[in-house]
């Protein structure tokens, strides 16, 4: 092959690379290549936004980045214990105070629930109709058939050396005698114990008390009509280990009805 057969084929590989090559244009490149640097920078800003935000929603939070994460035996990922606490002291002690009244209630509650449970134990059970009373920390149970409000004087009364005093008014005896049946209590008047001057009593057995001793006898009394009238009397005088003293002195019918009325008022009684 001659000189002049290698330029003719030098020519042709040229213009068939031309041919085979897409145009150049130079403007386009620079368009397209600062539109993409433009795309980069806005992305690149859109993405500092987004990790400012982030950040400050983790400061109000007490999480740190490690609270979740992914147990070592493949478990699904769950929080975890962190050293961040947003609670303040004031918190803390609105908690501690607030848990405090709560244990005092519940301590409260529980004593009440033991008071009361210790006061069903204690009472005896009453005959049907009759109705608990409860007076200066003595209860009790009186009959039925009351006449009248119950009498109450809570106060000791200097003027008259008088006081302390609960009565039930009960019903007539005797129809129209105007001879009515009562129990009066009366708390703490001051009575020494003498256990010689009971020497004709019975010991009776009264939760609280440390001597109880009661009697009971038939008694004559007289009627509207001037006409001798029979009933029981009934006497009791009880103290506790502080010296209190407790008397109790009722009018009952006579004969075995108000015999019994009689015992179902001494076992009513609880002194607490």
């Amino acid at each position: 092959m001659n000189e002049h057969q290698t330029t003719v084929l030098t020519s042709r590989l040229r213009q068939l690379a031309d041919d085979l090559t897409p145009p150049l244009d130079i403007v386009a490149q620079v368009r397209d290549a600062r539109a993409g640097h433009q795309r980069r920078r806005r992305m690149r800003i859109a993405l500092l936004a987004a990790a400012t935000a982030t950040a400050v929603l983790l400061v109000g939070v007490p999480l740190t980045i490690g609270s979740l994460t992914s147990e070592p035996s493949g478990r699904v990922a769950g929080p975890v214990p962190t050293t961040t606490s947003s609670i303040t002291p004031e918190d803390g002690d609105a908690v501690r105070r607030a848990a405090e009244e709560a244990a005092l209630r519940a301590q409260l509650a529980a004593e009440q629930a033991a008071e009361h449970a210790a006061a069903e134990q204690s009472s005896s059970p009453i005959p049907d109709g009759w109705a608990r009373r409860s007076f200066l920390g003595v209860d009790f149970a009186v009959p039925p058939g009351a006449r009248m409000e119950d009498y109450v004087e809570p106060t000791w009364l200097t003027e008259c050396d008088c006081g302390n005093t609960f009565i039930w008014n009960g019903p007539d005896l005797g129809g129209d005698r105007k001879v009515y049946s009562h129990v009066k209590l009366i708390v703490g008047d001051g009575r020494a114990l003498d256990p010689a001057a009971y020497a004709g009593y019975d010991v009776a057995v009264v939760p609280g008390t440390t001597h109880a001793y009661v009697s009971t006898e038939t008694g004559q009394v007289v009627d509207v009509d001037n006409q001798p009238f029979q009933v029981l009397d009934m006497a009791l005088d009880a103290w506790t280990g502080a010296g209190q003293h407790v008397h109790v002195d009722a009018t009952l019918p006579a004969g075995p009805e108000g015999e019994q009325m009689a015992r179902d008022l001494v076992a009513s009684l609880v002194v607490g």
